[in-house]
């Protein structure tokens, strides 16, 4: 070890005991091996070893599962590539037949084994998932430091109660038990900072909320500047005519000429037609700095790709900057409402909606056995329950057989068949159009104009966060290095299980890194983005993570080595839609790209977010619980 990793900490005996015997699973693990990540854990060792790749997963149901791990990613590529075919035709049939299966085990998933549960009392459901645990991108981090257990979400966060009911998942909320009022740590303590709830607020929506600063680099280093919005940018180094456009995009209520006189009906098909890079630019006439600025903020938001490469209406629906003269009274609007998180981001509800499905997969009555408790993972897959989840089995053939669906699937190295009289593909579009083989050439046709981002999410355990408190603020944004945020939240205050809250006691910081490659067209950047993504291991991750924060932080008090306690990364090669322009109003008659797909063909259906207007748990849920009515009408 050389002495700046020394002085960074890396190789420290910290919580992580990370590359104690790198040797967890080769290449291709969990579809090739005879032994599971799972199985490596449970009757090897209970800290299960560490791919050099993925890196330490912390503790708890989800150590072996954060983000996209070496053996999922082997695995989805053998597939991809088409080399899964000798492992199909070895498949054994395994006698069962159930009336609905669905392939995927995220919200949509959940949202279509819910919605086919209500709909056909009696009826069997079968739940297919590749990772070693369900939730999709709504799972989490768990780290023990000094006595304390500490959660950070792997991917998807933030959340509002419903009120009254807009979609499925408003049903699906007061349906499963989950509270509708929430308290917070920070109601009893504010150490005189205004701290998020949620890790995506002080990007863009809730930042004048919140004590966030922005780190400017000049001839002499760098400095910190608090809340710039206060004074009008006056404190940026910005030259003024940016500063005055750049408050013209954040605040302004100016709209388009061209749409003087059009009805809110032409809106979206208008703002479709246009990249929103060009909508800023050349409709407002923006000053083009600002389009750099964004790009991060939009990439790491819902889409993975730069401003030029996204539909305008795209950022009309997530309210970016330039779009709030469109707003109309019914308009909800995110700056007003401080976003919530539970501790580890979203995955609360998709544990929840799993518990009610199979009751005994997680013990204990009220919400906080969901949030603090352990999964059953041995009731996921019992005979005779009316939905049983089946981990670890990736699915590489659906198609239709007579009057059944025939489903292939690998679990711990064998190929297995089953049967049902309807398939929901809940899984993203670049797993369905390589494994619905009898998919027709209209689906196809749109699914290849599909393109998926990726995106990195870290959890960093702190051993304090009093660098922080003496700096003034709780989250932060930069403009060169790794990532370009990343803050602390106050956590949610559940019975006995609040993790600690205090300058001086553990906390998470959780960073969301995008990887947009602006000036490219979108193919070149999700495709780019993937590779860099993908293309360094963990130890390379953990330095530059290291080196960062002790460059940004250290003003505060920050040392790497004493203070940072674990590293936990979340890669996720596809972890959004990039819907460039056309995407929502263009293909045929103008219904937009999804259309052919959400119309299914014979006993196969499609339910996912990215078939929605943009990618979360509602659009998840509902998208799911869509094609779940539609394999119930023909079961």
């Amino acid at each position: 070890m050389n002495a700046r990793d020394k002085k960074l900490g890396i190789g420290e005996d910290i919580t992580r005991r990370d590359f104690v015997g790198t040797t967890l699973v080769g290449a291709g693990a969990a579809l090739l091996s005879g032994c599971s990540p799972r199985e490596v854990a449970t009757e090897r060792d209970p800290e299960p070893e560490v791919h050099p790749w993925t890196g330490y997963g912390g503790v708890g149901d989800y150590a072996t599962s954060n983000g996209n791990t070496q053996a999922v990613i082997d695995a989805a590529h053998l597939i991809r590539d088409g080399k899964h075919g000798p492992l199909a035709a070895a498949a054994e049939e395994s006698g069962e037949v159930f009336d609905v299966i669905v392939v995927g085990g995220g919200f949509a998933g959940l949202g279509a084994a819910f919605q086919f549960q209500e709909q056909s009392e009696g009826k069997t459901c079968l739940i297919l998932e590749n990772h070693p645990v369900y939730g999709g991108e709504a799972r989490e981090n768990e780290f023990e430091v000094d006595g304390h257990r500490l959660f950070g979400p792997q991917g998807s966060n933030g959340f509002m109660p419903p009120v009254g009911r807009t979609t499925l998942s408003d049903d699906v909320w007061h349906a499963v038990g989950m509270p509708t009022e929430y308290a917070f740590a920070d109601e009893d303590d504010d150490f005189g900072l205004r701290v998020a709830h949620d890790s995506y607020d002080g990007m863009f929506w809730g930042e004048r909320n919140l004590d966030l600063a922005h780190y400017f680099k000049d001839g002499e280093g760098g400095r910190w500047e608090r809340n710039i919005w206060e004074d009008d940018l006056a404190r940026t180094p910005w030259p003024e005519d940016l500063r005055a456009d750049m408050l013209r995009a954040y605040v302004g209520t100016e709209t388009a000429r061209e749409m003087d006189g059009r009805g809110p009906e032409e809106l979206g098909p208008w703002l479709d037609g246009m990249s929103y890079a060009s909508y800023l630019v050349d409709t407002l006439k923006l000053d083009r700095r600002i389009v750099s600025f964004l790009d991060p903020i939009l990439a790491i938001s819902d889409y993975g790709c730069s401003c030029d490469a996204i539909s305008a209406y795209a950022a009309y629906l997530l309210q970016m900057p330039g779009m709030r003269g469109y707003f109309t009274a019914d308009t909800f609007d995110f700056s007003q409402i401080k976003i919530m998180s539970f501790p580890g981001g979203n995955t609360t509800y998709a544990r929840c909606i799993a518990r009610h499905l199979i009751p005994e997969s997680i013990p204990g009555e009220g919400f906080e056995p969901v949030v603090a408790g352990k999964i059953h993972f041995s009731a996921l897959d019992r005979p005779g329950s009316p939905t049983r989840m089946r981990l670890e089995a990736t699915v590489i053939d659906v198609h239709e057989s007579g009057d059944e669906v025939e489903v292939t699937y690998v679990r711990h190295g064998e190929a297995h068949k089953v049967r049902a009289r309807s398939v929901v593909m809940a899984t993203g579009g670049w797993v369905a159009r390589n494994i619905v083989s009898d998919m027709p050439e209209a689906v196809r046709e749109a699914y290849s104009q599909f393109h998926h981002a990726p995106v990195l999410v870290v959890n960093v355990a702190l051993r304090n966060w009093r660098f922080l408190e003496k700096l003034g603020f709780a989250a932060a944004r930069w403009y060169d290095g790794f990532g370009f945020f990343g803050s602390v939240r106050a956590p949610m205050k559940i019975g006995d299980q609040t993790p600690p809250y205090h300058p001086d006691q553990p906390m998470v910081m959780t960073f969301y890194v995008p990887f947009q490659q602006a000036g490219r067209d979108i193919g070149t950047q999700t495709a780019l983005g993937r590779a860099r993504l993908l293309a360094k291991s963990y130890l390379d991750y953990e330095r530059e993570i290291r080196e960062h924060m002790q460059e940004l932080f250290s003003p505060g008090g920050f040392d790497a080595r004493r203070d940072i306690a674990g590293i936990i990364l979340n890669r996720w090669g596809h972890a959004y839609i990039a819907p460039q322009p056309g995407f929502y109003f263009g293909g045929e008659g103008g219904s937009g790209l999804a259309h052919p797909i959400k119309q299914g063909h014979g006993r196969i259906f499609y339910g996912h977010s990215e078939l929605g207007a943009r990618m979360n748990y509602r659009n998840a849920i509902a998208e799911g619980g869509r094609a779940a009515e539609q394999a119930v009408k023909v079961v």
